[in-house]
């Protein structure tokens, strides 16, 4: 489920930020600043990129049905980045964004990590689903 996106330098805004960011777009590759998000979760992404950048740097990620949502980089190997969001995205964004991922080409064999993949995202969204739940009962 590899998905095309660019990193856009964006300026500082004066409200709140000073530091240097960027904003990762998605469906989009530009030259020097493409990136490919290889997994995406409602908690983060794992993204491959030639841009450099060091854990712990904060990013924008523009998602469909979410708008921007800021992102941090926890780890990182080589050109894979590793980010997490600083708040879990709804499931409604996580299933926008991967229906503009590429289809499968027709009779493709099973995919058993994007079938992983798949089922983990759906585990997740379970998971804070139960959580939300969990919470409302415990406030009556």
């Amino acid at each position: 489920m590899p998905m095309l996106a660019h990193f856009e330098d964006l300026s500082p805004r004066s409200d709140r930020r000073r530091a240097f960011r960027r904003a990762l777009k998605l469906g989009v590759a530009d030259g020097e600043q493409s990136a490919t998000v290889h997994d995406l979760s409602l908690t983060g992404a794992l993204i491959e990129t030639s841009v450099p950048m060091l854990v712990g740097q904060t990013f924008e990620v523009d998602l469909p049905q979410a708008g921007k949502v800021d992102a941090t980089i926890v780890w990182n190997s080589g050109e894979y980045y590793g980010c997490q969001f600083d708040l879990p995205i709804p499931p409604s964004a996580l299933s926008a964004a991967l229906l503009r991922s590429p289809p499968a080409p027709p009779g493709a064999a099973p995919n058993p990590v994007r079938e992983l993949k798949e089922l983990s995202a759906e585990v997740e969204r379970l998971s804070l689903m139960m959580e939300s739940a969990l919470k409302r009962l415990t406030r009556d």
